[in-house]
Order: structure tokens, then sequence, then C-alpha cells
């Protein structure tokens, strides 16, 4: 099938024409030079839209917009998905388009074989012509022989095309329809092979749409005359006998129940064609990386290393695939940096984001880490990038537009991964060496990878099911691309599907069971019919959860009453509750971060008094909106009631006010912060709303934190209009809408939510009709969870009004304290301000946990403040203590006067108060007589002696007077620098229990006035 190898194909290739020492990969080059890429791109959309009234769609995202099980755009049909579904209408009759496409994971994954050969790419451009009910079989077979023969001048005598030879498990005959048609074209016979269903017959998925396929190989070898020897090889994965265009005929429809095949009621073709490969052979080059879209980033490549400030030199690219050649390594090396560089380029410049799509970051750091290790050169990646939009900057603008952020990112992720690899320990080496086919990168990237191997090693599982793979998700942080991998080198299989039910159970295991609840009831349908009509079964609409308006006078949202018709009940006689559905509802269900409503569930008919139920809890259950309320005594309700369906307002307006200043935050903090970002996560609920942005870049100061706030105010003074449109994705620009790469959305009943001037999105929430309605907005705490990724705790409405009033208010008491305390000079008043100052600042670092919610800036400046004051005060505090050594000393002499006491010992009591103690501040008070003094400060006991020079003898000494005392604390003693320790001599600190001292100070005092008496003459 289209650019699908099998596994085994891959490592025959691998290991027959790379790895033999004695083989040769090769290729016949065509004479002439051929046309450029862009001419060839350009003769193929003109040969559909001039010759054969074809509509140009242009190439969508590599972000996938409606479709949750890719994480890149991966083919043509990606984007015409849902109109072979038959979801929405088809754009046209007939279309052409040059789709960008990303092969790196799950099914069609390109990824390990990227570098090693001539054709395989993880970027790459997909020229495709597509039918959507309008022509079929013949005339798309007829238009590819065409374009093929007449305009790009194909030697057909190397054509080779394959169809669907049929299927017995399918009970699909072989498609003879489409053999007839490539005969009567004129190819030959033997040339017109028959495959089976995993080569020619096309599935979007486990069920849907679907059909055989015809697919067009070229040979590329000297050989391809010889038909009886080359047509074995067509489909075995050669390098010289490739398939260049897949034209597929979807006409099937496969069920999910049974698996079994039906007609579709409209028919529809689907083709594909690897434009690299075709260039190759229309440039005749022996690979793709020969032709113009891959030299010019050789040649950068190349020029970075000719300039004469870079030391390391690295030889030209020479396009060797033979891995005996001493070349190859750094060839390859090359031919993987230029594939990534187009890919990184392409999903960049298309506003994907690598802390979105892990993928990404993960081709990222490959790159760099290739950079680094074969090239020497972290910033090759950098460099390569402007090569890879002056290539395809013409045909996809975006890249050009781009660029600037696509550099900013790069600088960025360059920055984390060199900050990462300077982690790499020993068990990284060890687990590297011991595991050779992981990568530098995923073991840097995962702390816990260690853990779970040697888990893994011990429990030795052959399978792992949902509680295991928890385990090593949240346990150890692996991801799933890292698990399946680790599964292949450790041989277990993996049961995500298990996994899926094991967290939905662990995270709401209620509403888990409720869902597998009702929808046993739903798949019963018997059953039910037995008390509904057919159109119980209908899932609820929900489009009066919008019929809302805001009341000026009470300042909130009143959602108007919903009468609606009870259609399913379940009883849950665990928890006493009912869960009703009904035909239709005015409740909002959680959805794009905003929490569900609540409110009251009125029964028609029934006694006055027990008509009333609170309905705590609302959830959307494929459709079917489910009301959960509180089981009453003798209340009956069955299936068919009449019920009225009331929202509660004041939850609404909360609600409301902050979804809408989520949009507004989302959209200041880009005009405010001019980096590249994307939007990871919202939660939106009553008490206030987060926003975590991924951010790439320097980080957010609080200067703009403060404006983006600013800002926000403003808008909602100025009253900005918010509307709603309800539209399908085909009507509008999607690079003019913010959106969460990685969202899945619907194609059509899409709402655009605009905010005046400032916002426009996409969005299912519920809004404001006017920003003036939000009243106030407020930040009220900012967190950097990760790298780059910043989360806003924000407020709107009164709540918004409190918290500045309350920042208000300790902005004063802040600078009352500020004042009084520059105004007081007393150490009574000191500590009383110390106090004062311990108290607020406990309110600012812990309210919010009593409920008292701050501007986040005043918050922080005011912190500031505080500490800036607490280390002023301080200062004066120590500058005051010190004074008390001097008061001390002062008072000493003046009972010891030198005509009474020819030496002095003491204990310096104010020491004990003191954060640091200068002894020689002490002991330059005596200068007349030997002194020793002893002083502790924070259980650290030091002392000093000094002895007038004139004075010293052998006996009369400074050293031999302080080792008495020293030998009582066990301590050493030493002079200070420079200067004779008979004259001068300390002891050096020595920790002290509290509970001894007392006792050893005193033998350590009378040890000292023995020793004086005895030899101080």
């Amino acid at each position: 099938m289209a650019f699908r190898l099998c596994f085994i194909s891959k490592v025959l290739y691998r290991n027959l024409c790379l790895r033999s020492p004695t083989s040769q990969v090769r290729y016949v080059s065509v004479s002439r030079t051929g046309p450029s890429s862009q001419e060839i791109r350009q003769q193929f959309i003109d040969y559909f839209t001039v010759k054969h009234n074809h509509r140009l769609i242009r190439s969508s995202s590599l972000i996938p917009f409606n479709d949750s099980t890719i994480a890149f755009v991966n083919a043509g049909m990606n984007q015409f998905k849902n109109v072979f579904l038959g979801t929405v209408e088809r754009p046209c009759p007939r279309a052409v388009n040059s789709q960008k496409c990303v092969r790196v994971g799950g099914k069609h994954n390109d990824l390990s074989v990227v570098g090693t050969d001539s054709y395989h790419h993880t970027f790459f451009e997909m020229l495709g012509n597509w039918s959507f009910g309008d022509y079929f079989k013949r005339e798309a077979c007829q238009m590819a022989w065409d374009l093929l023969k007449h305009v790009y001048h194909i030697d057909m005598d190397r054509v080779y095309v394959t169809y669907f030879g049929g299927d017995a498990k399918l009970h699909l005959p072989a498609d003879e329809e489409c053999r007839e048609i490539w005969l009567s074209l004129g190819v030959p016979v033997d040339r017109v092979l028959p495959f089976g269903a995993r080569d020619n017959f096309w599935e979007m998925g486990n069920s849907g749409p679907c059909g055989p396929c015809t697919e067009i190989h070229l040979d590329l070898s000297s050989e391809f005359r010889n038909t009886k020897a080359r047509k074995h090889l067509v489909n075995a994965g050669v390098p010289d006998l490739t398939e260049i265009w897949n034209v597929v005929f979807i006409q099937y429809n496969r069920s999910l129940e049974d698996g079994s095949i039906s007609n579709l009621p409209q028919r529809h073709v689907d083709t594909g064609m690897g434009f690299e490969r075709l260039v190759a052979h229309l440039q005749g080059k022996q690979s793709n990386y020969d032709t113009d879209l891959f030299e010019p980033i050789f040649r950068r490549i190349q020029k970075v290393f000719e300039n004469d400030d870079f030391i390391t030199k690295k030889d030209p690219y020479r396009g060797n695939f033979l891995s005996t050649d001493s070349h190859y390594e750094l060839d390859t090396a090359y031919r993987i940096m230029a594939d990534h560089s187009r890919m990184i380029t392409a999903c960049l410049a298309d506003g994907m984001f690598p802390s979105q799509n892990h993928k990404l970051r993960r081709i990222i750091r490959k790159a760099l880490a290739l950079a680094n290790r074969t090239f020497d050169h972290p910033l090759l990646l950098r460099e390569t990038i402007p090569s890879v939009v002056d290539v395809l900057g013409d045909v996809y603008p975006e890249m050009i537009r781009n660029l600037a952020t696509v550099l900013q990112i790069i600088d960025h992720e360059q920055h984390s991964f060199a900050t990462l690899s300077t982690k790499r320990s020993t068990e990284t080496n060890a687990l590297l060496k011991q595991f050779p086919l992981l990568e530098e990168t995923e073991v840097l990237e995962h702390p816990g990878l260690s853990g779970a191997i040697k888990e893994l090693t011990q429990t030795k599982p052959t399978h792992a099911n949902g509680p295991l793979i928890h385990k090593l998700y949240d346990t150890y942080g692996l991801d799933e691309e890292l698990l399946v991998k680790l599964g292949e080198i450790m041989h277990f299989s993996l049961d995500f599907r298990d996994y899926e039910q094991h967290v939905r159970m662990l995270k709401d295991g209620h509403k888990y069971e409720l869902a597998t609840k009702l929808q046993t009831r739903l798949s019963a349908h018997e059953h039910l019919r037995e008390s509904l009509d057919s159109t119980s079964l209908k899932p609820t609409r929900t489009e009066r959860r919008y019929n809302y308006a805001f009341n000026a006078e009470k300042g909130a949202f009143e959602v108007a009453p919903c009468r609606a018709r009870v259609t399913l009940l379940l009883e849950d006689d665990v928890r006493g509750q009912w869960h009703i559905v009904t035909d239709q509802s005015n409740f909002y269900c959680e959805s794009g971060g905003q929490k569900s409503d609540t409110g009251r569930l009125m029964v028609e008919g029934a006694t006055e008094g027990s008509n009333s139920f609170e309905v705590t809890a609302v959830a959307d259950h494929n459709g079917y909106v489910m009301h959960s309320i509180k089981k009453q005594p003798n209340v009956k309700l069955s299936v068919g009631d009449q019920v009225t369906l009331q929202v509660d307002s004041a939850r609404r307006t909360q609600l409301t006010m902050h979804h809408t200043a989520t949009h507004l935050l989302n959209a200041i903090v880009r005009k405010i912060v001019p980096l590249p970002m994307c939007q990871r996560s919202s939660a939106v609920s009553e008490r206030g709303f987060r926003l975590e942005l991924a951010i790439s870049g320097e980080k957010i100061t609080l200067d703009q934190i403060a404006a983006i706030e600013t800002e926000i105010r403003a808008v909602i003074n100025r009253n900005e209009p918010i509307s709603v449109m309800v539209c399908n994705a085909t009507d509008f620009d999607l690079a003019t809408v913010t959106t969460v790469p990685g969202e899945t959305y619907p194609d059509r009943g899409l709402r655009v939510v605009s905010i005046g001037d400032v916002s426009r999105e996409l969005c299912c929430g519920t809004h404001a009709t006017a920003t003036g309605e939000l009243q106030d907005f407020a930040i009220t705490n900012v967190t950097q969870s990760k790298n780059g990724c910043y989360t806003f705790h924000s407020v709107a409405g009164p709540a918004a009004k409190k918290v500045h009033y309350l920042g208000a208010q300790i902005q004063n008491d802040v600078k009352q304290l500020q004042q009084d305390a520059e105004q007081n000079e007393r150490q009574e008043d000191i500590t009383i301000i110390e106090t004062r100052m311990q108290r607020l600042k406990n309110v600012l670092l812990t309210g919010t946990d009593n409920n008292i919610h701050l501007p986040y800036c005043v918050r922080q400046r005011c912190l500031d403040v505080i500490n800036e004051l607490y280390q002023k005060l301080k200062d004066r505090s120590r500058e005051s203590l010190r004074e008390l050594i001097d008061i001390e000393m002062r008072n000493l002499m003046e009972q010891k006067p030198a005509s009474s006491d020819r030496f002095i010992v003491h204990f310096l009591e104010c020491s004990i108060i003191l954060e640091e103690v200068q002894l020689a501040k002490a002991t330059r008070y005596c200068t007349d007589r030997p002194i020793l003094v002893i002083s502790i400060t924070d259980n650290q006991v030091k002392a000093r002696a000094t002895v007038p020079p004139a004075m010293v003898s052998e006996q009369c000494n400074a050293e031999r007077w302080l080792t008495v005392v020293a030998q009582q604390f066990k301590a050493q003693t030493s002079a200070p620098k420079g200067q004779n320790a008979a004259e001068v001599c300390n002891m050096k600190a020595r920790k002290v229990k509290m509970m001894d001292f007392e006792a050893t100070l005193e033998s350590a005092l009378r040890a000292a006035k023995t020793y004086a008496k005895e030899h101080f003459h």
C-alpha cells in the first residue's frame, strides 16, 4: 500500500543494501537535470486545475483539526476525512492540492529508517487529486497515466501498476474493472499486477469508508526492461523499484459491529503521490536527498563549517548509503538533520508547540543531540531552518510569516535541552549502555525510567494491563511512545484500551459507571421499545443551554427555563439517586474547561412540595444529557414525564464571566508578551479560573503581568461587544482564530467567539454579550509549573472587585508600616513593628489558604517592600546589638581599673543574644594589661587572649594562657595571620551543648584566673 513498508521489507533492505560489505545500492541517473521542484509541483496543480477543472485547495495545517487519533496530519485525505464519512458537505466536486504530511509514529511511522535510505522522510509533500462523488476509476487512471506520460515524460517502460486482487475474508472479488482500464490505456499485461488487501485495499480505520486502490511503481534500475526478473520486486521494499502514486477508490463502508463490507451511496477518488520521489526521478537524481529540495540545506550546513571562526571542520555531503564506507555515518547525519529541519520548520510554522506535542519535542531534541554529537555545533538546527524556508516558503507562506517565531522556539528548546543535558549522570550512561536502542533524549527526559526498568526487570511481565501502564505513566513518568519501545525491548505487550478504562475508573468511577450503565441501556433496543417510542432514543438537544440573557439590575445571566420530557431513567439505589435523560436540556455540561451547571428539576403534575428536585450533577454521555437528583420517598418518576429544567443563575453567571475572562487573558498575554506561546489547558469554575500557557523565551516579568491585568480591566471598561458566530470549518481561515493545538474540533457547528478586535477563539462555552458585564478582573496568582509553562489564576465579576479592594487595603497597611519603621528608633518600637510586619507577611503568603485573595502583583510588590524593610530593621538591630559589646566592655574597665587588677578574665554576657561577635572589638579596650575574653553565640564558644608586648615572657604568654581555657572546651588555638601568638591568640569556635556550657565555662574561667595569678607578675 502507499508508502507502507512492512517490517520484513525494511529489515531485508537495510541488511542487504546498507550493511553488507560487498553490496552496493544501484541507481540509474537520467541524463537530463530536469525541471525544478517548484515547476514539478506547479505542473501537477496546473494539469488538474486548468485541464480538468479541479479546484485548488491549499494544504491544511499539520495540526489535526478534527481528528484526535493522530498527532500530525499524515496524509492528504485527512482534511477530507469527514467528507468521506458523509458528516460534512463536499467543498467541491473535484479538488487538487499539495499537502504537508508528517509521519513519525503510529501506523505510518517512517522515523526509524529516515537517513538510512534514499526515500523515507518524517516530513514530505503529498500531491493529490480528489473526486467527491464525481468521476471514478476510469477517469482517475486516465488522468494519472496522461500526466506521467505526456506532462512529466516518464519512460512508461519503467512503470508497473498494481490493483486489488480480491480478498476471501472480506468477501470481495478482484477489481477486474481497474485491471481492464490499465490494459486499455496500453499498459502491458505483465506490468499490471494483482495484490491482496495488505497492499491494495485502503481503509481509514477499523470501520468506515474504504475501498480498493491501484498503485503506480517506478523501476529505476538499469534492468528495468527485464520484466520477468523485476516484477517480483514490486512491493518488496527495494530502493530502486518504488511506489510513487496511489489511487484509492472509496466505494465501500466497513461496519463497526461485524466488520462486514457494504456499498457506499457515493463513490470517491482519493489519490496521493510522493512529491520528493517524483522530483528525484524527474531531476535524474539517485535519491530524494540529491534534489533541490535538500541540496540547499546541505549547502547551508557546509557553509557553517567553512566559516573561519568555526574550529571543527566537517566534510561535505557525499550521498553515501553504504554502511561500510567511512563517510556513511556523517552522510546519514546530514540526511537526518536535513529531514528533521524540514519537519520541525513545517510543524512550528503551523503553530504546533513542543510542549503540546511530545513527538515534535523529541524530534527537536534528537536533532539537537545530533548537532552536538556528530557535528559539534549546538546551534546547527537553528542555522538550517532559514534554508528550509528558502526552499518551501513560496509554496507554504506561513513558513516565511512565522520564521521569527520558529527561531524563538528553537532557541528556547536549545537552551532547555542544554540544561537537561548537564544532568546526564552515571546512571544515564549505564542505561544507554545496557539498552542501546534507547536514545539519550529519552533517558534524560524521563528521570523515572531507571526505576521503571528495574521494576520491569524484577517482575518480567509478558503483558502490561491497565494498572501497570498507569503506574508506568503516573509513578515513573513515562509516555506512550517510550512504553511501546520498552515493550519491544523487554518483550511485553501493552493493553492501552484496558489502561483507558482503568484511568476513567480512577478519575471518576461513579461517572464511568453511569456511562457504562447508560450505554448498556441504549444498546438494549428491544427492552427500551417496550416503554419508549423511537424518538426516545435520540440524543438530547442542547441548543437551549445558550438561551440566556444578562439582567443588568441583578448583574446576572438568567437562563430561560426548559420544558422537556424524560426519555431515560436510571436508578442508583446505592447512592439514593435518579439519573434522568431528557429529550432537550438547557444545562451546560462540562466542556472546553468550563464546569457543568447545577439547578433544579420540576416534575409537572406532581404533588406540591414534592415536585422540585435539586440537580446536583449533569453530564453528557455521547450526546445524552443526564441530570442527577436525589431520590425522594413516595415520589415516582417514569419515562415520558414532563419536567421543567431551571439552571442556577448565580452559578451560570460566575461560569460565564470567568470563561469570557479566560478568552481575554489568553489574548492579552499574547499582546503584552511578544513570545511564541500556546494554550495548554484551562479550567473554569464559579470561584475563578486558571489558564496554563506554554511560553518560549525569557521569563514573564512582574511588570508584564501588571500590564496584562491593567489592559484587561481597560477592555472591560470599554465595554467591547462580544459576538458568537456558528459556522463550519470551511467558512473561515483557521489562521485568524486562536485554537488549542492538539484539541479536536468538529467540522460543523463551530462557535467562533469574538471580543471586539481583542480576541477570536473557537469555543463551545457560555460567554457574556459585552465585556462590561464582567465588571472587573484580577490575576490572583501566577506559577511556573514546568519549564516555560505558566499557570494564571484569576477571577472576574464581584470577586475581582473584592480582590482589588483587599489589595488596596493591604497596600495602605504596608505603606503605613513603612512610615512607622522609618520614624521609630527605639528597640521596643522596632519589636512592635516587626510583629506587625510578620502578621502582614503571613497574610500575603498564606491568605489564599484562608480565602483571602489578593492581586498577584500587589502581593508580590508588598512582599518585596516588607522583605526590604525587614532587612533594614535587621541591619539596624544588628548595629544596635553590636553596641552592647562596647557598653559591656566600658562598664567592665570602669569596674576593674589597672590599679586594682593586673589582668582581666571575662565572659562576654551580651554575646548570648548576638548573631556574631568580633572578640577583637572587646579586647581592644584593654591594652595596658593581659585580657582573656570568652563568648558564646548560636552554641558556638570562642575565646581570645592578648598580652601587651612589653609584658610578654615565657610564662606571660597569650597562647599558653589561652591553652588552659581551650583544654576545657577541647578546642584548638592559633594566632591571627601575621601576628605573634605570644601577644595575640584565638581559640577556634567550638560547638557545645548548652546544658554543659555553664559548668565548663566556670572551670575555664577558674583555670584562666589561676594561670594568670601564678605567672603574671
